[in-house]
């Protein structure tokens, strides 16, 4: 809460007096108070507290109460001040956020340039249906697709699409949930597939021979963070913890690969994390995120339709990426408004 003191000092106390209008100028000024005391930590070293990670996953939500509050206090407040404090979250989210809902500015490729479109898509053990999956990724055509969470069933329903993708490196697992795979029109020269650290999901390192030029994918699907929650018979569980102790070590060995890499590198998958984590930091010093490049809107993938058999109306965040290296250039990424239950795909095309 803002102390009352303050109140007194920005002339707004004798305001707060003043019934309704005085209780959402004060609603208003307490939620922008603690939206830029959240901001101001998120800049600090205790943004790495467990609590403010998981807060800052869900950052863009802040900006929900204050599209009512914004409004309301600028009608009701007779204080400039008031008005001020609590707009000031608000354009500091616009300038954020505002960018990625102006229409992408398209990049135009020439004659000479190679494209290459890929995509990326979390098939959740088969969930949404053989044909189904098949539908979509026949649809989409890509030249290169790449899966996570493929099962033996996965693996052997798109064996009907060797005509469009002759080329095929897949590693089911028996519950699929540690499974991945590369479907390609280009030629795989080099392939293998291991976890990145220990009982962690199989990560794939592909070389692509792409008329002729080498392209490397890394098809990633780290660890979620592990949450726990207190339920003792509340109606909505309470988290008390938030642990990426495996999806940093996953991370830390990524980064390690990338050194290695020389020209042209793809990172596509599932990466648990949305892009207000440290480890999206560390990714997009080094790549291009394709869908911030040439992306419209939040492009949140995950869940599709539901969470836990809950339905959900929206997907909440963002967490399959397509990455690139310089050498690429993207032109156009978006969401699939398919998939599920849990992903939606991404596809980004590219050239170089």
């Amino acid at each position: 809460m803002v102390r009352p003191s303050l109140f007194h000092a920005w002339g707004l106390r004798d305001e707060m007096r003043s019934g309704a209008k005085g209780l959402m100028v004060a609603a208003g000024v307490t939620y922008a108070a603690l939206l830029l005391g959240f901001l101001l930590l998120r800049s600090t070293p205790l943004r790495e507290m467990w609590f403010l990670r998981l807060a800052a996953d869900f950052r863009p939500y802040f900006l929900v109460p204050l599209l009512a509050l914004v409004p309301a206090v600028l009608v009701c407040a007779r204080s400039r001040v008031a008005r001020v404090f609590v707009a000031s979250p608000f354009l500091i989210f616009a300038l954020v956020y505002g960018p990625l809902f102006l229409p992408p500015t398209s990049v135009a490729s020439s004659s000479s340039e190679r494209t290459l479109s890929v995509m990326t898509y979390n098939v959740t053990r088969g969930d949404p249906g053989l044909d189904t999956i098949l539908a979509i990724v026949e649809s989409e055509g890509a030249d290169v697709v790449a899966l996570q969470e493929v099962t033996f069933e996965v693996a052997q329903a798109l064996s009907e699409l060797s005509g469009t993708y002759p080329h095929v490196a897949l590693h089911p697992t028996p519950d699929g949930y540690d499974g991945c795979g590369v479907l390609s029109r280009y030629p795989i020269i080099d392939e293998e597939a291991f976890p990145l650290v220990e009982g962690a999901h199989l990560y794939q390192r592909v070389v692509l021979d792409v008329e002729g030029e080498r392209v490397h994918l890394l098809n990633v699907h780290f660890q979620p963070p592990g949450i726990a929650v207190l339920r003792g018979g509340l109606p909505i569980p309470l988290p008390v913890g938030y642990d990426t102790t495996i999806q940093d070590r996953e991370l830390e060995r990524l980064l390690e690969e990338l050194e290695t890499l020389e020209g042209r590198v793809l990172v596509v998958g599932d990466l648990n994390m949305t892009d207000q984590s440290p480890g999206y930091a560390e990714v997009t010093g080094r790549l291009v995120d394709a869908y911030r490049a040439a992306g419209w809107g939040l492009g949140n993938t995950f869940p599709h339709r539901e969470v836990r058999s809950i339905p959900m109306p929206f997907s909440l965040v963002r967490i399959d990426y397509v990455f690139h290296s310089s050498e690429l250039t993207t032109h156009r990424a978006y969401v699939g408004d398919r998939g599920g239950p849990d992903h939606r795909f991404l596809v980004a095309e590219l050239s170089f």
